[in-house]
């Protein structure tokens, strides 16, 4: 068996776990038989981005992939065109996820110890409970209660996004009654899981380098743990270092971000407290090591980005545990209840931990019969 990847063909997968959810998956074979699996859920840049990993599948060809990171030199790609294009930058990321995955099962190791960690049976995770209330009740009170069955399974963190009211422009005069809806989310959450329960919250960029600060100010009040893109990093790192240094909390985020350099630079420039590269987006797992290490050497903290579905979870699992200082991992909590049957062995979250399956490469297969039951398989 060669100790490098050589791409012999793909399959896709989609899952639909919601009404608003689907989560896609593509299986790359080598040419010796292994199999490694990607995430390629992106919104509605999924099928985009499938296409895409396909024809940088086709234009690799048979070429040795010694490290996954030859991936963008073989292509003829900079960091730069996938920081410009997320379709691109997650079909990149895929066929280097892939590449990881492989690389380490033909070494015989988990893809933690490949990615220069320990091999370890678990990893904390922190519960998003946004995705589990946008089809049902986005009321205060559900907002509560969501949080306090997270806590009740577990989960010493817990996140939330309750800005639905929220979009850019406004003004200074009028952002705190266009907040007040989803302050009061916030207040609730608080109230429900009491003081010693770190509750973080995620603006999915919806405030401005003026509006910022007079959001945080009130959601102090609540003690939360950090305030998570009050603008987007990638299209205006300026205004959110103006934030950070404006805010009495923690500043998070770069969840779109592509590329090791990135993520050291929003430390370096005071724009981030804490980076959030997605394996599924900023060049894969090995990236999102390189990424996290990065922002720690500059400084700053690292915890990943991950509210899709069981592979990119365990992916992000793997690249947590090689990072020895890294912060909880997201989990998009109590979408599905067949969640946990999409990948063999099951995923396995428990006490607020994720437990990582003990076999080499990522661990997990994709489950043929599941797949078939929600959703669909198909090949470019």
């Amino acid at each position: 068996m060669s100790d490098s990847v050589r791409i012999a063909r793909l399959r896709f997968a989609a899952v639909s776990a919601t009404e608003k959810t689907t989560w896609t998956f593509v299986e790359v074979y080598d040419v010796d038989g292994l199999r490694g699996i990607a995430e390629i859920t992106c919104g509605a840049a999924t099928a985009q981005a499938a296409g895409l990993t396909a024809e940088l599948a086709g234009r690799l060809g048979q070429a040795d992939i010694a490290d996954d990171g030859d991936v963008e030199g073989l292509l003829g790609l900079a960091a730069a065109d996938m920081r410009a294009d997320i379709a691109l930058a997650t079909a990149v990321s895929a066929i280097r996820s892939a590449a990881c995955d492989m690389l380490a099962q033909k070494r015989g190791v988990s893809l933690t110890e490949w990615l220069g960690g320990a091999r370890q049976d678990s990893v904390e995770l922190y519960a998003n409970i946004n995705r589990h209330l946008l089809t049902r009740d986005r009321s205060p009170a559900a907002f509560g209660r969501a949080a306090e069955l997270a806590v009740s399974n577990g989960f010493r963190t817990v996140k939330c996004a309750p800005f639905d009211e929220v979009a850019p422009p406004s003004s200074e005069d009028a952002i705190l009654e266009l907040a007040r809806p989803g302050i009061e989310r916030v207040a609730a959450v608080r109230a429900a899981v009491g003081d010693d329960i770190r509750v973080l919250v995620d603006c999915h960029s919806r405030f401005e380098r003026h509006t910022g600060p007079l959001v945080a100010e009130q959601l102090a009040l609540s003690n939360i743990g950090w305030f998570e893109e009050p603008v987007q990093p990638t299209m205006d790192v300026d205004a959110l270092a103006d934030i950070a240094a404006r805010v009495p909390m923690i500043v998070a985020g770069g969840e779109s971000g592509y590329g090791s350099e990135f993520f050291g630079a929003l430390v370096k420039r005071g724009a981030a407290d804490v980076v959030m590269p997605d394996v599924n987006y900023c060049g894969g797992a090995a990236a999102a090591c390189a990424a996290g290490r990065a922002a720690i050497a500059a400084g700053g903290n690292v915890s990943l980005h991950s509210p899709s579905g069981p592979v990119s979870l365990i992916m992000g699992g793997h690249a947590t545990a090689a990072m020895a200082d890294a912060l909880p991992l997201e989990h998009a909590v109590y979408e599905t209840d067949w969640r946990a049957e999409v990948v063999l062995p099951n995923e396995r979250v428990e006490n607020g931990r994720l437990w990582l399956p003990s076999g080499n490469g990522l661990g997990a297969a994709l489950n043929e019969a599941v797949v078939r039951r929600y959703g669909r398989f198909w090949t470019p």
